[in-house]
């Protein structure tokens, strides 16, 4: 199984139909799409992308599986998610890394990848979930991962749970998957 597939999983177990969700990297909309269709028409997804045309790439999907209405998209860093979003959300993804099919050049960046955790776990409600997908073979990547591991050792046990999940036979910058679950 992939770890998309498992991400994919894992936030359809703990969407329903109404609830608010976070793709805080939208990418080519694939998450974004998922959540929009376990939300329904009632739900909210709030997607955030710095690339224009992973925000159009996005909409357009979107706009195809007749899921536009329920999301919400901004064209800029998920850094930003605390200030854009003003309710409390049942589940967060993030893919870190470099638009699959895009300019590599353009990569998520430590410091704004730990405001943007800082933000949605303070948005999470109890018993809400968080994933975060860690690719890390570009450059800055492994610097952004350590980043991401020490927020995750850094949530207080009371907060609630951080499992880490690693494909440990292949080699070459494995992705890493982050689930938090909050009490």
């Amino acid at each position: 199984m992939q770890m998309v597939e498992i991400v994919h999983h894992i936030l359809s177990e703990k969407l329903a139909p109404g609830d608010r969700a976070v793709d805080a990297t939208v990418g080519n909309g694939w998450d974004t799409l998922k959540m929009c269709e376990i939300v329904g028409a009632k739900g909210k997804v709030y997607g955030f992308d710095i690339q224009p045309e992973a925000i159009e790439h996005t909409k357009q999907r979107l706009e195809d599986n007749g899921c536009a209405l329920q999301a919400e998209l901004f064209c800029c860093s998920h850094s930003e998610a605390g200030e854009r979003i003003h309710e409390p959300v049942k589940a967060f993804t993030m893919n870190l890394g470099y638009l699959p099919g895009g300019d590599k050049g353009v990569v998520t960046k430590r410091d704004s990848t730990v405001q943007a955790l800082e933000a949605l776990v303070e948005l999470l409600v109890s018993g809400g979930v968080g994933t975060v997908l860690v690719y890390y073979g570009h450059e800055g990547g492994k610097e952004e991962k350590a980043a991401v591991e020490a927020f995750m050792e850094g949530l207080a046990p009371g907060w609630g749970q951080v499992t880490r999940m690693a494909i440990v036979n292949r080699k070459n910058c494995p992705p890493v998957l982050y689930v938090l679950e909050k009490k």
